[in-house]
């Protein structure tokens, strides 16, 4: 698999918003808002991995 500069373009942004996305979330369990955080991580752990299935796609 040949990787270049734009594959890892693409997982930038992803993991970006998936590294704020869950310090939101950490904040939210520590207001005791559990239930938000698990939904917050979830979407954060689907952005991520969303992007990592588009890379592998494009790359069969």
């Amino acid at each position: 698999m040949n990787n270049t500069f734009y594959d890892y373009v693409i997982w930038l942004i992803p993991l970006a918003v998936s590294f704020y996305t869950l310090s939101y979330a950490l904040w939210l369990w520590r207001q005791k808002m559990r239930l938000g955080a698990v939904g917050v991580s979830i979407l954060a752990f689907l952005a991520a991995f969303y992007a990592g299935i588009i890379l592998f796609i494009t790359h069969i």
